[in-house]
């Protein structure tokens, strides 16, 4: 559940937006609320590892069961966010049913739907892998470090790849990096935590136990590193989108110290839940079954806001928060091409760039739009940022995407 809110809260905050103190801030909070994401996985593969724990079942058994559970609802929401899109969002028109239908059925393999969708990819991953990554475990069971080494090894190196490394050239390597984060290397370490954990779960509970304050203090500088690389790298209202990706190296630091922690928020409150203290286990049950609701719904939700005028409304209640630039129609395209941005960017491969000022030129603002073009894909990202550039860019948004 805090999992869930944690996307919520990331794909919210940035209609928030305002004076350049204020996004750099924003950003930061979006940068590491990327934690989610690895968090869902190490969340998967714990609970996926508990539940087949003593049973029995092949694996076409399995995948018969748990595809599913999930299919079903992908391709549902694919469908209604692509119908959504042209009924909500100002100025997007109904294309032909030729382009709609090729629309539809890129956003269904590159899961584009939504900028959360893209997390049933990785579930379906999971859930395809999980097999061979249950006879791995099973068969390395007594040496849980070694797998840990090796596991975070590999996520150092697809991390520092995407991060640091020069991409090669080509039409190929180019769709091989758009959508490349979407795959299961990208998320090594958090496969192993999390079945690892299922495995040795009473020994790693008295562990953490045991060296409690050691575990937190650990957590804590970690956390201190991930942070103030970020603040090295940024300054008000200067954002690069190289210290908001969800791979950056320094970042792993924070991803592994906010699961831990968040692993030992669930510990202390199970414990006390089970000392018979009321700490709303009822109200966490009913949030529990709900959340995949509300993760699926809540893009919706907001486009409905966006749509109705709530959040104009929301800065005009708050004036002295827009920083002055509520007035200047450039302030407000800024602001709704970084939210954009940091969205998409709270899914993995989407950067946020840089936000022009109210001064800044308009060769400024497509110089940082052919950037981000290079990092997104999907006709969704396609139409968005083809409505936030405006009139005068359309001729020279129209070079960039292609």
């Amino acid at each position: 559940m805090v999992l869930f809110t944690g996307v919520v809260v990331a794909h919210s905050i940035n209609l928030l937006e305002t004076g350049p103190d204020v996004y750099r801030s924003v950003q930061l909070v979006g940068t590491l609320l990327h934690v989610t994401r690895y968090g869902f996985v190490a969340v998967t593969l714990f609970v996926l590892v508990l539940s087949m724990r003593g049973k029995t079942m092949n694996p076409v058994q399995f995948w018969r069961r748990r595809f599913g559970l999930i299919v079903g609802p992908y391709l549902v929401w694919t469908v209604i966010y692509t119908v959504t899109d042209h009924l909500v969002i100002a100025g997007e028109r109904f294309p032909s049913p030729g382009e709609f239908f090729r629309e539809l059925g890129m956003s269904t393999i590159a899961g584009t739907g939504k900028y959360q969708l893209y997390f049933l990819l990785i579930s379906m991953q999971i859930y395809l892998l999980f097999p061979v990554i249950s006879w791995i475990i099973d068969r390395t069971a007594h040496h849980p470090w070694l797998v840990l080494t090796v596991a975070a090894a590999v996520q150092i190196l697809v991390f520092v790849t995407y991060q640091w490394l020069p991409r090669p050239h080509g039409q190929v390597w180019n769709q091989v990096y758009e959508h490349a984060w979407k795959a299961l290397p990208m998320y090594t370490l958090f496969v192993a935590i999390g079945a690892l954990t299922a495995v040795h779960l009473d020994r790693v509970q008295a562990w953490l136990r045991a060296h409690l304050v050691p575990v937190l203090i650990a957590c804590a500088a970690g956390t201190a590193i991930s942070v103030s690389v970020y603040l090295a790298m940024t300054g008000p209202g200067d954002v690069p989108w190289q210290a908001t990706t969800p791979w950056d190296p320094p970042l792993l630091l924070w991803l592994v110290s906010g699961v831990v922690m968040l692993w030992l928020l669930a510990m202390g409150w199970d414990a006390l839940r089970r000392s018979g203290r009321r700490v709303g286990a009822a109200a966490v049950s009913y949030a529990t079954i709900r959340a995949f609701g509300v993760f699926a719904v809540h893009p919706l939700v907001l486009d409905v806001l966006i749509r109705v005028g709530f959040f104009d409304a929301l800065h005009s209640w708050f004036p002295q928060s827009a920083g002055g630039a509520l007035g200047d129609p450039r302030g407000r395209r800024a602001r709704g091409l970084t939210s954009h941005r940091r969205s998409a960017a709270s899914h993995p491969g989407q950067p946020v760039v840089r936000r022009p000022g109210p001064g800044a030129a308009d060769e400024e603002r497509v110089r940082e739009l052919s950037a981000a073009r290079r990092w997104h894909s999907g006709v969704h990202d396609r139409r968005l940022l083809r409505r936030t550039v405006g009139p005068a860019l359309r001729s020279e948004h129209r070079t960039v995407g292609r």
